[in-house]
């Protein structure tokens, strides 16, 4: 197996340099990108490099700003649309290679607001456990139901405790700056009070699949999409990668695999 490297992901936004914390394995000309979600880091995907299914792909893993170790701009606005150009600017430093994106819970709102030009780069887009519909977004509608001062006193660490208390849960909130987990959640809750995002991920032009923990089969989502798209992983819930592991990456392989 190649481990990965530490190293600063440098992007370019909107003419603004961007310096992300990221994770790295450069193993050819195939590339796994992968996008965290709310309250999580780059950390979510730390058994994709032990994974033998992944051993002969690049992979690439990063912390949005202000989770994990990649700082949140003073006048970052967290839209996720906003965040959508971030990852295409990436995904266009990447574009001589075959390239997958996999995007977990919110990482997958915001792979699903790619511009068609990013989308059309890429091999295919992976969701896993997308927010698509705002039934699926308790956290972010808990956040925003009170102000950010509440949030920050009460509600953050509140929810912090209950996290403490999940075995399973993979957030990684010691190193979340609070501003931008509340205003993520306010651009989540705009963008999935309707059906735009399941219409905006029907209508991107490339291979695409939605990965889901038989735990969550009550999902909103899964009423809206194809049947040939949607994918269970036995044994797992919303952290279907650290849940079943083994189950998931080997999907991810044969998801990847060489065109027929």
């Amino acid at each position: 197996m190649v481990s990965h490297s530490r190293t600063v992901l440098t992007a370019r936004h909107r003419g603004r340099d961007y310096r992300l914390s990221a994770w790295f394995r450069d193993s050819g000309d195939e590339l796994v990108l992968f996008v965290h979600g709310l309250g999580c880091s780059k950390e979510s995907w730390r058994k994709a490099w032990s994974a033998p299914a992944l051993y002969g792909k690049s992979l690439l893993a990063f912390d949005l700003p202000g989770f994990g170790s990649s700082a949140r701009p003073a006048d970052y606005s967290h839209d996720l649309k906003e965040q959508a150009g971030l990852l295409a600017s990436i995904i266009d430093a990447h574009a001589s290679r075959r390239l997958w994106v996999v995007a977990h819970s919110m990482g997958g709102s915001i792979a699903t607001l790619l511009p068609p030009t990013a989308a059309r780069r890429i091999d295919g887009l992976i969701l896993v456990e997308a927010r698509l519909l705002r039934a699926s977004c308790s956290v972010s509608v808990g956040a925003t139901a009170v102000d950010f001062d509440t949030f920050t006193t009460t509600t953050f660490p509140e929810f912090r405790q209950r996290v403490l208390l999940d075995r399973r849960a993979a957030f990684d909130l010691d190193r979340v700056d609070r501003e931008a987990f509340y205003r993520c959640s306010q651009s989540l809750v705009s963008y999935t009070g309707g059906a735009g995002l399941v219409d905006q991920f029907a209508r991107l032009d490339c291979a695409k699949a939605f990965v889901y923990g038989a735990d969550n089969g009550h999902l909103a989502e899964l009423d809206c999409l194809a049947p040939d798209q949607v994918h269970e992983i036995a044994g797992a819930g919303h952290f279907v990668m650290n849940d079943s592991p083994e189950a998931f990456y080997g999907l991810l392989e044969q998801l990847t695999g060489e065109p027929e």
